[in-house]
């Protein structure tokens, strides 16, 4: 605790105290004349007769006494009264309002030392509470990082967990929770459980707790949802304040149904094994041993015996399909396994075959969402990327990954000539390298419900395919609750290259690098101080996505974002905190960019921003800019529609990660390469082409904009 000051104890005081004790003494003085007077006066009356002289001595003496005790009165008023009430005002000031300052002193100190003693009195009062503030300041973080803690842990737990009082309220939950429970949105604190799930096993396990010593604090628990929907299955513990004494407690439970369902599928799998097959084999049975103890039998009864086996047997061969076929199933979907992004898959199978020298796999394509083993998948698409490099002798594939209807198939490709399928049964008996246990090709893919076929697609290129089972998440919702404003369109002629005149003007639109970019900002106004806060970009090469050569980074713009900004792009201060400034991350944009020909939606907004930076980075953006709003006006002159999640969606592109700048880069390269393709069939097939072609969509839309 800080030491206060002490109270004053100088000779100033004493001499303001000697000064107002003889002050107060002449006014004594001044009272007591007065009394001696009268008393005087008195003693005259007595010894006088004379009643005129004797009244107006009286009257003296008054009038003198009068004016004693009124100078007495002024003085009292004025060194005393008046002070203290200025002091009881000051005091009743810092009482009520509790000022960081000083006690006002009176201006005539009559009253000694008290003020000074007061005014340290609050001074160390103030020291008090500024401790105590900064005490509950530094417990109130303290308390706030636990909850961040336990909310963090609560976030990452596979199970719900549900926290009550013992009134059965809800106090806390987790989101897996919510999903179990099939709620949408929040839960609702102070919410009865008995909503939620039914009431007669919670009362029951809470009896049962309260009733058991402390140190068996657990028990488990089935229950249902309230619309038995869903059984759910857990453990329940009690929750003890610092006396020991239980105030509520802790439901963690999992969703049983499947498990249940699982292991009926697994009996009646089972079962079928059993049953099924007794009487398929009996009858099998039975004609043959006929058949072989009654060899003379006539050729017609052989025959009628023969087909009674062969009827049978292959009765028995369905049977043992679609038992294998439901063990599959039960096999896929007892295994755990979680939900992928492509990208990250893929790029860790290239990784691993690079550094063991392995071929060389360029990831293309669009990234999509699977759901499976991430490792057994890793090593099963690495095992077959090498067993097609000893297969074709090729050194390099492509690998991407294509949305089909139910899944989603990894797609290795390469010039060359397919696989044959005894080929491809072989490699399926192979182990993985790697894996735990002795798991072979073929039981990661019985695992994924999978297969695997390789076909030519054209003459000289090949692939083969893997089906994989597609994410189980529902489609990302919209940020902020809704659908982001579209960004207006802008047109500059001065910052698109669509003049001609270029060396690269007669080279085939196929063979020319792109670069597709997009800029995420604080606002639409690049001329009026808004700027970058996010670039993302991708590299586009004979018409492929080359999903692992991106660019991504956040920019600090060194100003704060605007909340409507932040409700299109979902980038916060926070997030861009210590970020570097777009000084430091033009030059490395423009070092990825290199020589290639830069592709954006809308691209005169985005080059408006790099163009204002180029001088403060020493860089200049000087290659050909294509805007493939431009180019889709020119392909769809009629359409009304010309945003980007409008066109991806006629050109039956699904589109992930909508506004932020590498998922709209990678949008925009998707919708750009399927916009090549029909260039090509409109007969644009050059660089020069192209660009007369946008100059013309250019100059008709920006006469538009006028009407």
């Amino acid at each position: 605790m800080p030491r206060s000051e002490p109270i004053a104890s100088t000779a100033a005081p004493r001499r303001r105290t000697g000064v107002a004790q003889r002050q107060l003494a002449i006014a004594f003085g001044a009272a007591a004349a007065a009394a001696v007077a009268l008393i005087v006066t008195l003693v005259v009356l007595q010894a006088d007769s004379d009643g005129a002289a004797a009244a107006n001595a009286g009257w003296t003496a008054a009038a003198g006494l009068a004016a004693g005790l009124g100078v007495l009165w002024l003085i009292l008023d004025w060194r005393f009264l008046r002070p203290l009430a200025r002091f009881a005002a000051g005091a009743r000031f810092i009482a009520e309002t509790h000022p960081v300052g000083r006690v006002t002193l009176p201006e005539h100190p009559a009253l000694g030392t008290l003020p000074e003693a007061v005014d340290a009195l609050c001074r160390r009062l103030g020291a008090v509470e500024r401790e105590f503030g900064d005490a509950v300041a530094a417990a109130t973080g303290s308390v706030e990082e636990q909850k961040q803690r336990l909310e963090a842990i609560l976030s990452d737990l596979a199970e719900g967990v549900l926290v009550c009082n013992l009134d059965h309220q809800v106090l806390l939950y987790n989101q897996v929770a919510l999903a179990l429970l099939h709620l949408g949105g929040e839960l609702g604190l102070g919410r009865s459980l008995f909503t939620l799930i039914t009431r007669e096993p919670i009362l029951h396990a809470l009896e049962l707790l309260l009733g058991r010593p402390e140190s068996d604090p657990a028990l488990a628990i089935v229950a249902a949802t309230t619309d038995s929907s869903t059984l759910l299955t857990g453990r329940m513990s009690l929750v003890r304040d610092a006396t020991r004494r239980p105030t509520g407690y802790v439901l963690t439970f999992n969703d049983a149904t499947r498990d249940i369902a699982e292991h009926a599928r697994r009996d009646a799998l089972l079962r079928e094994a059993v049953e099924g097959l007794r009487a398929p084999l009996a009858n099998l049975r039975a004609a043959a041993e006929t058949a072989a103890a009654f060899p003379d039998l006539a050729p017609e009864r052989r025959r009628e015996f023969e087909q009674v086996m062969l009827r049978e047997a292959a009765g028995l061969s369905d049977r043992l399909a679609t038992l294998d076929h439901g063990y599959q199933n039960l096999a896929a979907a007892t295994w755990p396994m979680a939900d992928l992004y492509s990208t990250d898959l893929f790029s860790c199978v290239a990784r691993r075959l690079a550094e063991s020298g392995g071929p060389r796999l360029t990831i293309t394509g669009l990234p999509l969402w699977l759901h499976g083993d991430s490792h057994s998948l890793a090593l099963a698409l690495e095992h077959v990327a090498r067993c097609l490099a000893r297969a074709t002798g090729r050194t390099s594939f492509d690998l991407e990954a294509l949305l089909s209807d139910r899944h989603i198939y990894a797609e290795i490709a390469w010039d060359g000539e397919a696989v044959a399928s005894p080929t491809l049964d072989g490699w399926r008996a192979e182990t993985l390298a790697g894996s735990v246990g002795p798991v072979t090709l073929g039981r990661v893919l019985e695992r994924h419900n999978s297969e695997m076929w390789s076909r030519e697609t054209r003459p000289g290129r090949a692939i083969l395919r893997m089906p994989l089972p597609a994410s189980r998440q529902p489609a990302l919702r919209e940020r902020g609750g809704g659908k982001p404003p579209a960004r207006p369109e802008f047109y500059d002629f001065d910052l698109l290259a669509l003049t001609g005149g270029h060396a690269l003007d007669a080279a085939p639109l196929r063979t020319l690098p792109y670069v597709v970019f997009d800029t995420e900002t604080t606002g639409l106004r690049p001329s009026d101080g808004d700027e970058i806060v996010s670039i993302g970009a991708v590299r586009v090469l004979n018409g492929r996505i080359l999903t692992g050569e991106t660019f991504s980074r956040l920019v600090d713009p060194r100003r704060t974002i605007p909340v409507a900004s932040i409700r299109f792009h979902g980038i916060t201060d926070a997030m861009v905190a210590g970020s570097p400034p777009i000084e430091v991350v033009l030059p490395q944009f423009r070092d990825f960019v290199a020589d290639a020909v830069l592709v954006a939606y809308n691209a005169a907004f985005d080059l408006k921003f790099l163009k204002l930076k180029e001088t403060a980075s020493g860089v200049r953006f000087d290659n050909v800019a294509l805007d493939a709003l431009l180019i889709a006006a020119f392909l769809f002159p009629d359409l009304d529609d010309l945003s980007l999640d409008g066109l991806a969606a006629r050109l039956g592109i699904d589109i992930t990660d909508r506004h932020s700048a590498l998922g709209d880069a990678m949008a925009t390269a998707a919708v750009f390469t399927k916009l090549l393709e029909l260039l090509e069939r409109c007969g644009v097939d050059t660089l020069g082409q192209l660009l007369a072609a946008s100059r013309m969509t250019f100059e008709i839309r920006a006469r538009q904009a006028h009407f």
